[in-house]
């Protein structure tokens, strides 16, 4: 059973470790911290038996919309469903906001998340070329709610 929560300071080492080995992108713990206080709730966390495995940080985009800007499932925990309630929770948490318009970006050569996103109703919009600090193009997402 996964435990979503919103993340907190001392979840920031784990975080880091998280995104550094799923998303192969390296990212100063300042950038977390400063966009956990831009909308605290978009910041939230997967915990199975009490470890976190799972982040997805998202930020408001304009008035009525949200962006995904991270969102990384530890490895050995994918496909048992943890993805899916953190995405489930941001969803709400967009509508709850008034958002009618989440985006996100994602790596051109990773079809599972493609498809993953594709389940939820994500749309490919365009693809943003040599996005990556690798220079792998991106694509760009999105989903009416």
């Amino acid at each position: 059973m996964t435990l979503v929560r919103n993340f907190r300071y001392d979840d920031l080492d784990r975080i880091a470790d998280i995104v550094s080995a799923s998303l192969g992108e390296y990212y100063p713990k300042s950038l977390y911290l400063e966009k956990s206080h831009d909308w605290e709730d978009g910041f939230i966390v997967g915990l199975v038996e009490g470890k976190l495995v799972a982040m997805l940080l998202g930020v408001v985009q304009g008035r009525f919309e949200t962006r995904i800007l991270m969102f990384a499932v530890e490895r050995q925990y994918r496909k048992r469903g943890i993805g899916h309630e953190l995405m489930q929770k941001f969803i709400e948490l967009s509508l709850k906001r008034g958002a009618t318009k989440i985006s996100l970006e994602v790596r051109r050569s990773n079809i599972d998340a493609i498809r993953f996103y594709e389940k939820f109703g994500f749309q490919n919009t365009g693809v943003l070329f040599m996005y990556y600090s690798d220079l792998e193009d991106g694509l760009k997402m999105a989903k009416t709610l």
